[in-house]
């Protein structure tokens, strides 16, 4: 007994439903592509999770048909004046995990999301040992009723031993395991109590950013401009505009306009799928230094498609995987120059400390970058320039002005001229 995804007799897609030892279809009206079966699929598996799992019910039917084929008959299937049928046997935390991944899916959740959310469940969570009253079993065998705290403290236990790291093992048990027993209690009404709220978690620092120097930062680009001239423009404009590399991939050739010099963020992209930027204050526009804007009009193709990538790989022409691309050339860039190893996301770490190493207004950062001025703070704290004794001068009347770094934007957004170029580059490069 479940539910398939078939085609019917008109050539659209249908589901072809098995419960109860009855069989029959729903029409969806929708062609038979492979964008529509993508997008339809996740509700076949669900409807099958939940035939399988014992917990599928006239109710549910409904709630997923509510026009359908048999809705009359269903909806009418209690006589007036019968008593209320007997609950359905709450589904185990395996199968209801079946049913819940089935909905985390792109475009409903980014796909980075759906990743950890099967891979913290079927890894980590359902296979789990446990022992209670009952005896030896795997989380994934007890009844979604039967999770209790005394359960979950035995979960963290058993992934701290692994060992993972705490901050791992939160992620596992505090955000994706905790996401799935959420809905089956606010979604699918199968719990009325919340057992992770018994759970407390010591504080947790977050790792400091560990950008790059000035000098190890123009060595890398001159590194770039000469070994890897293809790749040059997509390591300045991370470097020197502080994009997050999951925008930059996402970056379209109409989202760059060399003219006014500015660049549009408007989605980034991961995991091979595009959605809306990070937060709400990351999608902006923003204006480019001299520089990086010399660099994006050089490189721009002389038939320009709006819609095509400005930043591709030399593979194929396709966009930058930038979950691959460090693997081929920026380990290689780090190895060759002799700079220490940093993640890939350290470029928009130096764009940061750089900038509040020369005094640029926090605000300005905090918008330029597409974050807040309170993380700003938080997490780069320690680059902030001579604060106290510059602060201390302004409440002292002293006309000693903005303290600010040659090459960086004012308040205005405007710049300074740059010191002569070395080798190509400027010794103290803008930072945007």
């Amino acid at each position: 007994m479940a539910c398939s995804l078939t085609t019917n007799r008109h050539g659209t897609l249908a589901f072809r439903l098995h419960w109860n030892g009855r069989e029959w279809w729903e029409g969806l009206d929708l062609p038979d592509t492979k964008a529509n079966r993508r997008r339809v699929q996740p509700i076949a598996d669900a409807i099958s999770a939940e035939i399988r799992a014992g917990s599928f019910a006239p109710a549910r039917y409904l709630h997923y048909f509510p026009f359908g084929n048999r809705a009359a008959e269903f909806a009418s299937s209690r006589p007036l004046g019968a008593p209320s049928p007997a609950p359905v046997a709450a589904p185990t935390v395996r199968a209801y995990a079946a049913m819940w991944l089935a909905r985390q899916r792109p475009p409903f959740v980014r796909p980075a999301q759906h990743r950890d959310y099967e891979g913290h469940l079927r890894r980590y969570v359902l296979p789990a040992w446990i022992d209670d009253e009952l005896g030896r079993r795997t989380i994934g065998d007890l009844l979604v009723t039967e999770l209790a705290p005394k359960h979950l403290l035995q979960l963290r236990e058993h992934l701290v031993a692994r060992p993972l790291r705490l901050k791992t093992a939160r992620n596992i048990l505090d955000a994706s395991f905790r996401a799935m027993m959420r809905d089956a209690r606010v979604v699918d009404g199968l719990i009325t109590t919340d057992p992770f709220s018994a759970l407390t978690w010591p504080r947790i620092l977050p790792p400091e950013p560990d950008p790059f120097t000035e000098a190890e930062r123009d060595r890398l680009l001159e590194w770039f401009r000469q070994h890897r001239p293809f790749y040059y423009p997509f390591v300045a404009v991370l470097f020197l505009c502080g994009l997050r590399p999951s925008e930059a991939v996402a970056l379209r050739e109409g989202d760059v306009d060399t003219t006014t010099g500015t660049i549009r963020i408007a989605r980034s992209r991961y995991l091979g799928s595009e959605a809306a930027p990070k937060t709400r204050g990351s999608a902006r526009t923003i204006a480019i230094v001299p520089e990086v804007r010399a660099i994006l009009r050089d490189r721009k193709p002389l038939r320009v498609d709006p819609d095509a990538y400005v930043f591709t790989n030399a593979k194929n022409g396709g966009p930058i995987n930038q979950g691959e691309w460090p693997q081929d050339h920026w380990h290689a860039a780090l190895r060759a120059t002799g700079i220490r190893p940093r993640k890939f996301y350290a470029t928009r770490h130096s764009f940061v400390s750089i900038a509040l190493t020369r005094g640029v207004n926090l605000k300005f950062i905090a918008e330029y970058c597409g974050t807040s001025v309170a993380m700003i703070e938080r997490s780069y704290g320690r680059f902030l320039a001579d604060g106290a004794d510059h602060q201390l001068g302004l409440l002292a009347g002293n006309d000693c002005g903005p303290q600010r770094g040659r090459g960086l934007p004012d308040r205005t957004g405007k710049t300074r001229d740059l010191p002569t170029k070395v080798s190509g580059l400027p010794r103290k490069t803008q930072v945007g």
